[in-house]
């Protein structure tokens, strides 16, 4: 499959692309003027990069391949072709016995199962609803573009050879909406294998290959015939050119074995070029934005939010020197476009999804490197005992039979009759206990290969040791730690991929769109956006995307769920208005279908709000105007109970008034008869004295009209407290005799002696 220029496990030779350079740039004929492709820079520019890809292609090959075979694992082919000719001569069927796949597919089904969510924040509380309508279009897109099965099919590649790739980028609108993304085989997919950064954000290069139909690469660069055909004969003379290696171009070779096709018009040739897509950062003098909310990034005089961030000072320009990326199409002959990335994020538009990266170099591998060999072994330990269990081993003594022809012919037989002579020994079936040691190897390779995927039985549904479900939970819970590092890397991939959707959305979604999303129960709903109103308008300010919680950690949700309901359980009877604040909670992080209309309509209920919002929905609005206004009927209710009172008081203290003014004339009448009876007085007892038979008569007629002297008055006061003392003290001694003789009773009831001092009834 490879031609003098290339050797084994895909390494190509560093000096290939600069000899074939030679007419990379073609002078003009006839005074015709030269290309700007064609000039000294871009065959220089043009010479760097192809110099770099196979550089990356010499340095990565033998990993590509080991890449390739882990992939040939997964697909069940597992047998070298000598091994598996072997057993095909002696009769046998190179069986797979595809163990490590379904430690993959758990991991595969894990992510399918449990796809995470995003939300898109604002940066100012003035842009909440923008961000909203971000957020909406974002999911529109998602949908439209079936970014799930995008990603889903680039997390198989990570899973199984160690890296998976998702494309976001700008097409026309007349192939759909103009932002999109997309999976990209790792096959095609070269990068920068000095960087570090799981980002590439330390990456210098990236390059992808694609083997195209000359037409339709003609139809894509028109002006660039010429060197399209070139690259397209050359790779007809000489097969595969060298600009690949056996991963890249497996599929291409097939194609290259068949392509002459007979036919009575003819034969069929199908001319194919390799397109090589470079993306590079170089050093180049920009402007960018400093301050404000689009501050760091590359100034775009089409945008409204850069442009008005300058007029309003909130951003000032400065003219510096960045590593700038540049996207550049070219064949091993030629260039054929070159120019700045049309993105403003400057990042590369291919989006990693890493599972495992060699320490030594970087390089990525799968899950399945190291399950590998064991794989291997299994495959051969299960060939080998059924070898032994399907043939016949015979030890015997020379001479043991007649015929060893014939011998051997009945003793394959499964109603062999063997006669052997007297004597001599004949064992039939040889070493057949070998075939137990190879399978009991074959249980332990099985075994391995879970302890090494850390997919264990627990995880994948079978019966095990462990009976108690709590046991069963930690087993399983081990399983999804020992792979939470792959999707740990699947999360920083979505969220890298999804900074850079966001950005494409913000730049490129200019114009006024209505589109159409749908809520978790399949209902319709129509969104504008740039619409002129500013909560609809989504390039005027800046928002971050954020991944919501990770719902592929599912099984420790439910448990921690499960663990949650119990504690319900003991605190509702005790302490129930503390479960009536924690059940919307539990119940949102629940795996149910329509569970945030569950939770919607229990906060309704409990009047809890949902703790991540920022906004009062319309629901939530109506019911603080109702408490609103039922807060003010109250508070009127109490002012008005509370001016009641006020009067009432009033009243009462007018009253109270004139009560004591009543009270006043009266004393100050009193005081005045007072004074006119102590003045008549007087005149009486002066009257007694000079008559002193008259006294005795006076105090008759007194006494029979009712008066009572001060001096009655206060011995009838002595006799009524004293009357009042001496029955007090009887109600007393008398109570005291009731309480003695209950006591008594009780006593004589519990067959206690009375208290002592106690009188005898």
């Amino acid at each position: 499959m490879f031609d003098d220029n290339q050797v084994a496990w895909g390494e190509v030779k560093r000096g290939d692309a600069f000899d074939r350079n030679a007419m990379a740039a073609p002078k003009g004929k006839g005074g015709k003027k030269e290309h700007p492709l064609d000039s000294a820079r871009m065959v220089s520019l043009h010479r760097k990069l192809l110099g770099m890809y196979e550089r990356e292609l010499e340095r990565q090959g033998r990993n590509r391949m080991e890449m390739a075979v882990d992939e040939d694992f997964y697909d069940n082919i597992q047998w070298d072709e000598a091994d598996a000719a072997l057993l095909k001569e002696r009769g046998q069927m190179p069986l797979v016995f595809n163990v490590i796949s379904a430690s993959i597919n758990w991991v595969l089904g894990t992510e399918k199962r449990g796809r995470s969510d995003f939300r898109i924040l604002p940066r100012r509380k003035e842009a909440g609803k923008a961000a909203e309508r971000k957020t909406q279009l974002l999911k529109y897109l998602s949908d439209v573009n079936r970014s799930s099965f995008s990603k889903s099919r680039a997390f198989e590649d990570a899973v199984k050879v160690g890296i998976g790739w998702i494309e976001s980028g700008v097409q026309d609108d007349d192939d759909g909406e103009p932002v999109y993304d997309r999976y990209e085989s790792w096959r095609n997919v070269v990068t920068d294998s000095t960087g570090t950064e799981l980002d590439l954000s330390d990456a210098r290069y990236q390059y992808r290959s694609k083997w195209v139909d000359l037409d339709v690469a003609e139809a894509m660069f028109p002006e660039r015939v010429g060197v399209l055909r070139r690259s397209a004969q050359a790779h007809s003379y000489s097969g595969v050119d060298n600009q690949g290696d056996q991963p890249m171009d497996s599929a291409e070779m097939e194609n290259e074995a068949n392509t002459g096709a007979s036919s009575i018009t003819g034969t069929y040739e199908r001319k194919r070029v390799r397109l090589i897509e470079g993306w590079i950062r170089l050093p180049t003098k920009i402007n960018k934005l400093r301050g404000g909310e689009f501050g760091g990034e590359v100034y775009d005089e089409y945008s409204p939010g850069h442009v008005e961030a300058v007029e309003s000072g909130q951003s000032v320009l400065v003219n510096r020197v960045m590593m700038r990326m540049h996207c550049c199409i070219f064949t091993a002959d030629a260039m054929l476009f070159c120019g700045e990335s049309p993105y403003r994020h400057n990042h590369f538009p291919l989006t990693p999804i890493w599972c495992y990266r060699r320490g030594r170099d970087g390089l990525p591998y799968g899950m399945i490197r190291g399950m590998r060999d064991i794989q291997y072994d299994i495959n051969k330990r299960a060939a080998k005992a059924l070898h032994i269990l399907s043939s016949n081993k015979v030890i015997m003594d020379e001479g043991a039979v007649e015929d060893l022809d014939a011998f051997a012919e009945e003793v394959s037989r499964p109603d062999a009759i063997i006669v052997k002579k007297f004597g001599k020994e004949l064992v039939l079936n040889a070493d057949r206990e070998l075939a137990s040691a190879h399978m009991e190897m074959m249980s332990r390779d099985i075994a391995m290969i879970q302890q090494l995927s850390g997919v264990t039985d627990e995880n994948l549904g079978r019966q095990t040791n462990a009976t108690s479900g709590k046991a069963i939970g930690l087993r399983q819970q081990q399983g999804s730690m020992a792979t939470a590092g792959i999707f740990d890397n699947l999360r920083l991939a979505t969220q890298i991929h999804g900074e850079k959707m966001l950005s494409l959305m913000e730049q490129y979604f200019s114009e006024e769109k209505q589109f159409r999303i749908t809520n978790m129960r399949g209902n319709a709903e129509y969104i504008t956006i740039n619409d002129g109103l500013p909560e609809n308008d989504i390039i005027r300010t800046k928002a971050d995307f954020i991944i919501s919680e990770a719902d592929w950690r599912a099984t420790v949700r439910q448990g921690q769920t499960e663990e949650l309901m119990a504690l319900l359980a003991q605190m509702a009877p005790v302490a129930p208005q503390l479960a009536m604040v924690m059940i919307d909670l539990i119940v949102e992080e629940m795996d149910i279908g329509n569970r945030d209309e569950l939770v919607k309509r229990i906060r309704q209920v409990t009047g809890m709000r949902d703790p991540d919002a920022e906004e009062l929905t319309p629901e939530e609005q109506q019911a603080e105007k109702a408490k609103t206004i039922q807060a003010q009927l109250q508070q009127r209710a109490q002012l008005a109970e509370i001016a009641d009172k006020e009067a009432s008081a009033a009243q009462k203290q007018a009253k109270a008034a004139e009560s004591q003014a009543n009270i006043q004339k009266v004393m100050a009448a009193l005081a005045s008869d007072n004074t006119e009876t102590q003045r008549k007085a007087i005149e009486v007892a002066q009257l007694m004295l000079a008559n002193p038979y008259t006294a005795p008569v006076a105090d008759t007629v007194l006494h029979e009209s009712g008066f009572v002297s001060r001096t009655e008055q206060e011995l009838n006061a002595e006799q009524l407290a004293a009357q009042q003392a001496e029955e007090q003290a009887m109600a007393e001694a008398q109570a005291m005799q009731e309480q003695q003789a209950a006591q008594q009773e009780q006593a004589a009831a519990g067959g206690q002696p009375a208290p002592q001092g106690a009188p005898v009834a």
